[in-house]
């Protein structure tokens, strides 16, 4: 089988392998979409902890291949993966903060991953999705850590939000928040094309960076910072009134830090709140995929074979491009 193999900093190429060989209670899917993510780039780069060399690959779906007799799984099944793999025994995962849990690794993170014709994987981590275009398998996870940061924010309808970034993460954070009867959505972003995307995906208005700190500051209820870049995080504190609430969801590279005032902190008693991974809201984000409540199509960029991974990830997304789908099972499979 063909894979996208990172084999050392900066180095990322296709590589050719056995098919992984199934253990006791793991499936083998075929998978038919594979997002690429920012968090693929932090790899790449050495920016994000990570072993050596792996197959990436955490935003993905397809069909099961092959699964232990008498499971639940059978051949042919479409299915959804959480690439997030917890204890289910620590404090963390009893309390369900299974984000935090100590033992969790990752899909494409610390094991092997979606950019794969075959991946295997623990039946805990499948969930069906049936009835799906699957291409959008390649939503559900980022989706799912969307999800999580909607149910941190605690909306209920009515409030102002702000969302920078405008990025996959932002255009499915702006359309939450429409279906969650936001009463004004500003998405934030120095791209205009895709300020003009999130305006027919649910944002009421859209501003670049520049005049959200000249006219906006102090102003939202909430505000979701999604593009992991300490200039948009320092933003975010910025444009959340007073006692307002900012959601975290994007992810800087490791060790970047960021001076802060906790004064301003404490007097405006702003609401700062990190949300990582998806926990226990995948199974939603395949329902609300499902559903046909979001537009997914109109985020998918292009769509790629494994041979054109390397170059992508090695530059920068192009202008205007939301989300890269990798179809890595498009040809046909020897057994």
């Amino acid at each position: 089988m063909r894979c996208v193999e990172v084999q050392g900093v900066g180095l990322a190429a296709v590589a050719e392998r056995a098919v992984p060989e199934r253990r006791p209670g793991w499936v083998l899917i075929d998978v038919l979409a594979c997002g690429l993510c920012g968090t693929d780039r932090h790899i790449l780069r050495g920016e994000y902890p990570s072993r050596m060399p792996l197959v990436l690959g955490h935003e993905f779906g397809g069909r099961v291949r092959e699964a232990d007799p008498g499971s639940r799984w059978h051949a042919g099944d479409l299915v959804s993966v959480d690439p997030n793999i917890s204890c289910g025994a620590c404090s963390h995962c009893t309390a369900g903060r299974v984000a935090l849990c100590p033992e969790r690794y990752a899909l494409g993170v610390d094991i092997d991953g979606g950019l794969s014709e075959v991946v295997a994987v623990p039946e805990s981590q499948l969930y069906a999705a049936s009835g799906i275009n699957p291409l959008h398998l390649a939503f559900v996870e980022p989706l799912a850590c969307c999800l999580r940061g909607m149910d941190l924010s605690s909306l209920r309808g009515g409030e102002s939000v702000a969302v920078i970034g405008g990025g996959v993460m932002g255009q499915l954070v702006v359309q939450l928040a429409a279906l969650a009867g936001a009463s004004r959505i500003t998405l934030i972003t120095r791209q205009e094309s895709r300020r003009e995307l999130a305006e027919t995906l649910g944002a009421t208005d859209t501003c670049s960076p520049d005049e959200a700190d000249r006219d906006l500051s102090r102003t939202y209820d909430v505000v979701f910072e999604c593009a992991g870049v300490l200039e948009t995080v320092a933003q975010s504190l910025r444009l959340a009134r007073r006692g307002g609430s900012v959601i975290l969801l994007g992810i800087p590279p490791e060790g970047a830090t960021l001076p802060i005032s906790p004064f301003d902190l404490v007097v405006d008693e702003l609401r700062v709140q990190g949300s990582v991974l998806n926990p226990l809201t995948q199974e939603r984000a395949v329902a609300i995929v499902r559903e046909g409540s979001l537009d997914l199509d109109a985020l998918i960029s292009r769509r790629l074979t494994l041979d054109e991974v390397g170059d992508v990830l090695a530059s920068q997304p192009g202008a205007g491009d939301i989300k890269y789908v990798v179809e890595p099972a498009a040809r046909p499979l020897a057994p």
